[in-house]
């Protein structure tokens, strides 16, 4: 018994380390080749993908949890993406409003790193709070969400945020009532975001109409083709039966220059 000790103290660490590397932050390759991925399609990196991702995230989430731990699922996979961007967005944000700020005091700017740059090209975030003021009042709150997965709080953002918190720079769970011109920019947002949708929409049914001409011409071209044949079938026929005519009547004429023939020798 004590000399099977060691190993079961080495199983149990092993089972141990095993049990927290599952929950343990996504490392920097992880993160690199998750951006590397959604690079080559744009599409799914903002949300736009109007076709199964699932085949997608399957195969990522492989590549991912060979650079592993952890070890992730698809769908955490995918929630990671999603928690980066969110988390950006609030940095893009805050960044916006400090360059815009006319008070006194330091500017707290949170600096971006070169993958995060990349993300923020990749997703679109710019556009995201370009041109809304004060929209942190109406966004998400800069506090993490519990939910929030960690590794885009604590790998990606190498402890900004909790240096925010120290300068004071997350705002309270209370907000104020939201300003009149931070509603009307709100409400322009959203209308640029209809106009946006209704003119997908429109080229939608545009390229749906061409598609109906297409198959409609393409089945006019079939059906004269089908036109075409038979009635060259039906030329065919006739020369046919034209030609039996013609050997009928040479075989006639030729039957009756014998009949002249036999009657001339006969008078003979």
């Amino acid at each position: 018994m004590v000399c099977n000790l060691p190993f079961s103290i080495l199983f149990l660490n092993t089972l141990f380390r095993s049990k927290r590397s599952k929950g343990k932050s996504t490392n920097k390759d992880q993160f690199l080749r998750l951006v590397e991925e959604l690079e080559e399609q744009p599409d799914i990196a903002k949300g736009f993908a109007r076709f199964d991702t699932g085949p997608f995230w399957e195969n990522l989430s492989k590549e991912l949890n060979s650079l592993g731990p952890p070890i992730k699922t698809s769908g955490e996979w995918k929630k990671v993406w999603a928690d980066w961007k969110s988390n950006l967005k609030r940095k893009l944000a805050n960044n916006r409003k400090e360059q815009q700020a006319t008070g006194g005091g330091p500017c707290k700017i949170i600096e971006l790193s070169a993958l995060e740059e990349r993300v923020v090209d990749l997703a679109g975030l710019v556009a995201a709070v370009d041109g809304v003021d004060e929209s942190i009042s109406f966004g998400a709150p800069l506090e993490p969400d519990e939910n929030m997965d960690p590794e885009a709080e604590d790998q990606v953002d190498g402890g900004v945020d909790e240096a925010a918190d120290r300068e004071g720079l997350r705002e309270p769970a209370r907000r104020k009532r939201r300003a009149p011109a931070s509603l009307d920019l709100l409400e322009s947002q959203v209308k640029q975001q209809k106009k946006f949708h209704h003119d997908v929409v429109d080229a939608l049914q545009s390229q749906s109409k061409k598609m109906e001409d297409l198959a409609y011409y393409a089945k006019q071209v079939s059906k004269r083709m089908h036109e075409i044949q038979a009635l060259q079938a039906e030329q065919l026929k006739e020369q046919r039966r034209h030609n039996l005519e013609m050997e009928k009547i040479s075989l006639e004429k030729l039957k009756t220059k014998r009949e002249i023939l036999a009657l001339q020798l006969d008078r003979l």
